[in-house]
C-alpha cells in the first residue's frame, strides 16, 4: 500500500509522532509505516478523528449552501445523505467490479432533439410551400440534422465509452488514484442549481488528503446509488464518530 493509505491511518493514532525528517512516523518503532492492510499497532485518537471531521463540516458550511434558506441564494448546495431506502446493491460485495462510464442517454437525449427538429423542419417545408430540392434552406437543415443523428445514434447505441471510475474491495479508483474505503471520513453530495442544474460531485472528507471531489454529473449513476455504495464499504469503527 502506498504512503496515502498508510497515513489514513497513522494520522488518527495514538501513537502518531511527528519527524522533522519523514513526517508521520510510529512512535513504537520510530519509523514511517510499513505495513499491507491493518497495523497491529493501531489505536484509533477518537478525539483527533473528531478535529479532522469538524474540519471538513466548517469547510462545507463556508463554500456550500447547507441551509434552505441559503440555497435559495446560491448556485450550488450541499446535501447531507441519509441511508438509502430504496436500496439498489444488497452488500458491499454486490458493489466490488461496478465500472462507471459517460452516460449514453445524453446521446440518447440528443437524438431524440434531432428527431424532433428534422419533423419541425420538414413540417416547415410543407406548410409554406418550399421546394424540396437543394434550394430549400430546410432540405440543407434537414440533411445535416440527419448526418448528426447517424453519429449520435452510433454513439447511443455502439460506441464504448472509457471507463472513468471502477469500485473495488479497496477502494474508488480513477484516474490511476485511488481513495481507500478507511480514508472516508464524511461524505455529502454537491447539487449545482438554474444554469449548473447538472452538476452533480461527491464531496469527500478524507483523513490524509482533506476534501475530495467526484464528478459524476455526466456519468451512468445517480448521486444516490453512489452514496449507497460509500455508505456499504465504509469502514465501519469511524461510523459512531
Amino acid at each position: 500500500m502506498n504512503r496515502e493509505y498508510h497515513l489514513s491511518f497513522c494520522k488518527i493514532c495514538t501513537n502518531r509522532k511527528s519527524s522533522l525528517k519523514d513526517g508521520l512516523i510510529c512512535s513504537l518503532t520510530g519509523k514511517i509505516a510499513e505495513f499491507e492492510k491493518n497495523c497491529t499497532n493501531f489505536k484509533i485518537d477518537r478525539l483527533e478523528l473528531e478535529k479532522i471531521k469538524n474540519r471538513f463540516e466548517t469547510e462545507i458550511n463556508e463554500n456550500y449552501a447547507t441551509t434552505k434558506l441559503e440555497s435559495f441564494f446560491s448556485e450550488r448546495e450541499f446535501e447531507k445523505p441519509k441511508k438509502n431506502r430504496n436500496r439498489k446493491y444488497l452488500t458491499k460485495e454486490k458493489t466490488h467490479g461496478l465500472e462507471f462510464k459517460r452516460d449514453k442517454n445524453y446521446d440518447k437525449q440528443i437524438l431524440v432533439m434531432i428527431g424532433v427538429i428534422i419533423v419541425m423542419l420538414l413540417y416547415g417545408n410543407y406548410k409554406n410551400g418550399f421546394s424540396w430540392d437543394l434550394n430549400s434552406t430546410n432540405i440543407i437543415g434537414i440533411l445535416i440534422m440527419l448526418i448528426l443523428s447517424v453519429y449520435f445514434f452510433y454513439k447511443a447505441l455502439y460506441h464504448k465509452y472509457k471507463t472513468i471510475i471502477t469500485i473495488d474491495e479497496n477502494g474508488i479508483h480513477q484516474k490511476e488514484k485511488t481513495l481507500h474505503w478507511n480514508n472516508i471520513l464524511d461524505y455529502g453530495i454537491i447539487r449545482g442549481k438554474g444554469d449548473n442544474s447538472m452538476e452533480k460531485k461527491i464531496i469527500i472528507g478524507t483523513i490524509s488528503s482533506g476534501i475530495q471531489k467526484i464528478n459524476i454529473s455526466e456519468l451512468n449513476v445517480t448521486p444516490e446509488e453512489f452514496i449507497e455504495i460509500i455508505q456499504l464499504n465504509k469502514k465501519t469503527f469511524y461510523n459512531n464518530v
